[in-house]
């Protein structure tokens, strides 16, 4: 249910604007080569919608894993993880415009916290609307959250267990916050809001929410319930086959499942281009309403909005097995899921499509004995830097405060990533030795000096 790689080092507080403009609605031939190259060799596979005012176009490609030659298509299910969130803001919204709520309500309004006057007078402070934005001051994850199963996290995480953590965290919340991604905060709300209906979470969500959509065959993976038969099978960043993620009190974080086709309805919906009941609260739910503190954009309710004029909306989503994305432009009317049953990010993709930019690198093979004059530590700033390895016959990089991922060689000195639409380029001097990275991403170039 994270949320990472929209830009390659906002962890380590650098930020690296999207640059989405001069978006066009990609060719079928184009989108198919397109998802075709990027899911070679990968074990699953990949759908993708494409929505703008013409309709919508499905593309599919891979099967549901390498022992099950079942093809993906647009009805294939898949665990979207934290694209739930906008749903839940979305319930937030629809809930407030029938007056249940007030987004400036205190969650504690509706959420019975076991803790000390001086605990609940601080807890008093985090309102709907900071939940739904992350800038509740609560932590990324609940501090007693200890799965049974780590390969099944929030199964066992129950609402008893959620107001403790709530309890637990009370002396050190101070909201307002800045931006800060909280699944703790996004569960918190859709929990605030489903005591606010009197009823559960998976009955509000579908009362409200999906069933005015039309939404049938997108439902949640609550603890103890039965995966569908048309779910492609998850698998983990190494390919291996993952189990599927079941929720309990951390489901409006996280717990939807869902396909292209019925994800296209709900991006129509977005878009204005599908009349539906809630469109009031769509448009609620875009409006920005606080800056991303060490990103570039602002941020709805949890829909990120990127600072290009026009802005872009848009969210992702991962969990065990699965890597999601869904974003939108609203002035153009168009828009694009993409929805994959394996553990690389399909941003880069989803964004080459928004783009219209629908070329991918192709890799050359460089000599091995050539590798190491990459190797080394080079400086963004004095804070942040990019450490080069090798690493199984090619080259890897790591930013501070990031995982290590492979690059790929375009050419001598030109090498790209797949977990992100960016590239690198090593400088040299006039000996020939390397002295120096340039960082491609987004039409702006950063230089890291070697150290």
């Amino acid at each position: 249910m994270t949320l990472t790689w929209k830009n390659l080092w906002n962890a380590a507080g650098i930020a690296f604007p999207l640059s989405l403009v001069s978006l066009c609605s990609a060719t079928t031939p184009d989108v198919q080569t397109l998802i075709e190259t990027w899911n070679k060799d990968k074990p699953g596979g990949v759908a993708v919608a494409w929505v703008d005012e013409k309709g919508v176009q499905f593309f599919q490609t891979g099967r549901f894993a390498t022992a099950d030659d079942r093809p993906i298509t647009p009805d294939t299910q898949f665990e979207i993880g934290s694209i739930t969130k906008v749903f839940t803001s979305l319930l937030l919204a629809e809930s407030a415009r029938a007056g249940k709520v007030s987004r400036d309500d205190p969650m504690t309004k509706y959420l019975k916290v076991p803790t000390t006057p001086e605990g609940l007078a601080r807890l008093d402070k985090i309102t709907l609307l900071m939940l739904a934005t992350h800038t509740s001051g609560l932590l990324r994850l609940p501090p007693n959250l200890i799965p049974a199963n780590p390969r099944d996290p929030y199964a066992d995480y129950t609402p008893e267990m959620l107001l403790a953590a709530l309890a637990k965290s009370a002396a050190d919340v101070k909201a307002p916050a800045d931006y800060a991604y909280s699944n703790f905060g996004a569960a918190v709300l859709g929990q605030a809001l489903a005591a606010a209906w009197g009823q559960s979470y998976a009955e509000a969500l579908r009362q409200h929410v999906l069933d005015p959509l039309g939404l049938k065959q997108t439902t949640l993976g609550m603890t103890g319930t039965t995966v569908p038969g048309n779910m492609a099978p998850g698998h983990d960043e190494q390919g291996t086959p993952a189990p599927n993620w079941t929720c309990d009190a951390i489901a409006p974080a996280g717990a939807l499942r869902s396909s292209t086709r019925e994800m296209a309805l709900f991006l129509q919906a977005c878009l204005g281009l599908r009349e539906t009941p809630l469109a009031t609260s769509f448009t609620a739910t875009v409006q920005p309403q606080r800056p991303l503190v060490g990103l570039v954009g602002s941020i709805g309710l949890a829909w990120h909005l990127t600072a290009d004029n026009p802005p872009i909306i848009w969210h992702n989503g991962g969990t065990g097995g699965y890597r999601s994305f869904i974003g939108f432009e609203p002035r153009g009317k168009r828009g694009v899921v993409v929805l994959v049953n394996s553990g690389q990010s399909p941003d880069g993709l989803a964004m080459k499509l928004l783009r219209g930019d629908v070329q991918l690198p192709v890799e050359i093979t460089l000599p091995v004995a050539q590798l190491p004059e990459y190797v080394g530590d080079f400086a963004l700033t004095p804070a942040v830097g990019m450490n080069v390895t090798v690493q199984d016959g090619r080259l890897a990089v790591q930013v501070t405060g990031q995982p290590r991922f492979p690059v790929y060689a375009s050419a001598k000195d030109k090498f790209f990533y797949t977990v992100v639409d960016a590239q690198i380029t090593f400088q040299r001097d006039a000996a020939g030795h390397v002295t120096g990275i340039v960082l491609h991403q987004n039409g702006r170039d950063f230089a890291a000096a070697k150290k």
